[in-house]
């Protein structure tokens, strides 16, 4: 299992770390990008392609969009044919809804067997916690139903994205107040990243670790 979690995509001082985290050349990777998770945002919708055209015009991915609630189970065996599953980034909650209403959270297990890497931005990161606490309290974009919803329990911690449009000094004290304190937290800036493979975490750049307390 390979799992890449960033903030807020691949960005160019990620790519080295990638490479070497997937072993081999990131160019040409063949790529299913998922757009459900920003789908639910209100107003413009144009960064989405933005964000897809950018993996194309800087990483030179071959990538194809695929949304979750157009699919089912059965349709998404198609994803075995790609080397990346890429899920991007807006609401946490309601990605996790759609990813187990269209069967994305049966048929992902077996694409990770198989070697298919997941790379996360934002909300695609945070939506493979279990408990999705992060979710629940986001500043600026809280869906406090994420806690019923629940996460795909891919790893045992939250992830909260931290954008640098969002960014302030005293954030890190807000959330330490937020959150669950029974739970460990990630708190990952844009141009930061953790690879995850069998359970082993890996950081990339200056990121933030709350841990539980007993």
């Amino acid at each position: 299992m390979k799992l890449f979690l960033t903030s807020s995509t691949i960005t160019p001082n990620l790519i080295e770390p990638f490479e070497k985290f997937i072993g081999r050349s990131s160019s040409g990777l063949k790529v299913a990008f998922i757009p459900d998770a920003g789908l639910k945002t209100i107003g413009d919708k144009s960064w989405i392609d933005e964000e897809l055209t950018e993996l194309v015009t800087n990483l030179k991915w071959q990538v194809d969009k695929i949304t979750l609630a157009n699919e089912n189970e059965e349709s998404l065996e198609k994803l075995l044919g790609y080397d990346v599953v890429y899920v991007n980034g807006g609401y946490s909650g309601y990605l996790a809804k759609v990813m187990r209403e269209s069967g994305f959270d049966k048929i992902l297990p077996k694409l990770l067997n198989k070697g298919v890497i997941y790379v996360g931005s934002s909300a695609g990161s945070m939506v493979l916690s279990k408990v999705q606490d992060s979710a629940s309290f986001y500043f600026g974009e809280p869906e406090p139903e994420a806690l019923e919803i629940g996460g795909l329990g891919l790893v045992d911690f939250e992830f909260y994205p931290m954008h640098d449009h969002r960014w302030t000094t005293d954030l890190v004290d807000k959330i330490k107040e937020k959150r669950n304190k029974k739970l460990n937290y990630y708190l990952v800036r844009d141009g930061q990243a953790l690879s995850v493979e069998n359970n082993k975490i890996e950081i990339y750049g200056d990121v933030v670790i709350l841990n539980k307390e007993n």
